[in-house]
């Protein structure tokens, strides 16, 4: 589990710095999430790892596709899957973006932006409610790195208060 956390702080200075993940990170971390599983699990384990991938991947896909999060955090969220067991991987998905959903709140409020950002908000709901269609919630790259939040410091924090017992 250290191994994780040492690969989610490096994700999330890239994140931070960059905006993205690169994709060698996340290869080199599935490369010790295998490692990790065949030594403390056996072999049989690699198997539900490889699967808890696959589905997270595919539920993670929704937030993808209207731009909430990006594709390095999707695999960054499928190779965590790999170190954790499934239910306590729901509780680091959980608190990875309640986490996250704080920081945006203090960003937000620190530039006096708050209000503008919930009408933003409520007229894509309302978009989305009234043509059934999910768009992406940010119409060019350059508004979403401004307006995002690097979740791969939130993940960073959310392993951390795992380790230490929260869940």
């Amino acid at each position: 589990m250290l191994i994780m956390i040492a690969f989610l702080a490096i994700a999330g200075i890239y994140d931070h710095l960059l905006h993205r993940i690169p994709n060698y990170l996340t290869g080199i971390m599935f490369a010790a999430c295998v490692i990790y599983n065949l030594a403390v699990f056996g072999a049989a384990s690699l198997v539900s790892a490889v699967l808890g991938g696959i589905a997270t991947v595919a539920f993670m896909y929704l937030f993808y596709a209207i731009g909430v999060l990006g594709a390095g955090d999707v695999k960054l969220f499928a190779v965590c899957r790999g170190f954790f067991g499934s239910g306590r991987f729901l509780y680091f998905v959980f608190i990875s973006f309640l986490i996250a959903a704080v920081f945006g709140l203090m960003k937000t409020a620190i530039k006096g932006d708050l209000f503008r950002r919930w009408l933003t908000l409520k007229k894509y709901i309302c978009r989305s409610l009234r043509t059934g269609k999910l768009t992406r919630y940010h119409c060019n790259k350059e508004a979403e790195e401004k307006a995002g939040v690097p979740i791969a410091g939130a993940m960073f924090i959310s392993a951390l208060l795992g380790i230490g017992g929260m869940y």
